[in-house]
């Protein structure tokens, strides 16, 4: 998950808006800028192609992780409920509520999703190391 916005300029033409009703062009727009590390414009983008299809696992899947990478936990929680109950084989989703959970200090949901995420295939080092940093910034006074 990229926090940082990327150093890469958007190309003319990059920005241009899809048609209301252009589902694709709407999610890959979203998916160009979580790649370019601007997670802020990606959430508005999914947001419009949720209007066009709010039952797409992927769609719900990105929109979690935009918001989780935007500190929006609450949203970020919603979103990924959403992508683990259209696809619940998919271990990222819950790999990422966990964090959002961890952010929200609900310990014993973040429990239970890693249980599940790694149950799933998911490297318990790649979430612990990712659960470690967002508990040291949310407590930073904790050992």
């Amino acid at each position: 998950m990229n926090l940082q916005p990327s150093d890469q300029p958007i190309e003319p033409g990059q920005d241009s808006e899809p048609a209301s009703d252009d589902f694709l062009g709407w999610f890959q727009r979203g998916l160009k800028f979580a790649q370019l590390g601007f997670p802020d414009r990606a959430a508005e983008s999914f947001e419009q192609a949720q209007h066009i299809e709010p039952e797409d696992a992927t769609l719900q899947f990105n929109l979690g992780t935009a918001y989780l990478s935007l500190g929006n936990f609450v949203q970020a929680v919603t979103n990924l409920d959403r992508a683990i109950s259209l696809d619940p084989s998919n271990s990222d989703a819950y790999g990422n509520r966990a964090v959002a959970h961890a952010a929200l200090g609900q310990e014993e949901l973040v429990e239970a999703d890693v249980k599940i995420a790694i149950s799933l295939g998911a490297p318990l080092e790649g979430i612990e190391s990712v659960l470690a940093y967002v508990r040291e910034r949310v407590n930073p006074d904790q050992d």
